[in-house]
């Protein structure tokens, strides 16, 4: 995979999480334990997409890349860089960075 193919996965890994985020957790009642990324939901999402990942690299290997035995490193390094970036776009507590000035 060429690099604007890591961008290309990486957007949508972080569309994902916003997506999950904006349409799912925004919509359901606070919770008592507000979501950070600790909280047993976003743990569950994060594992979710980490499975889903899993089976993604492994066809794109096999079908787009054409590794005919199974590439293990490839396989979870690639899960494991997506699963992080769909962090990124799932962590509700983007608002509350203190970005310098």
């Amino acid at each position: 995979m060429n690099f604007f193919s890591y961008v290309v996965l990486g957007g949508f890994s972080y569309a994902a999480g916003w997506a999950v985020r904006t349409y799912i957790l925004d919509k359901k009642p606070e919770t008592e334990q507000p979501y950070n990324l600790k909280h047993p939901a976003i743990l569950a999402y994060l594992g979710g997409f980490f499975i889903i990942m899993l089976i993604v690299s492994w066809l794109i290997g096999r079908y787009l890349l054409g590794h005919v035995a199974i590439d293990l490193p490839f396989i979870i390094i690639n899960s494991i860089v997506a699963t992080f970036v769909y962090s990124f776009g799932l962590n509700p507590e983007k608002s509350r960075y203190d970005v310098p000035n």
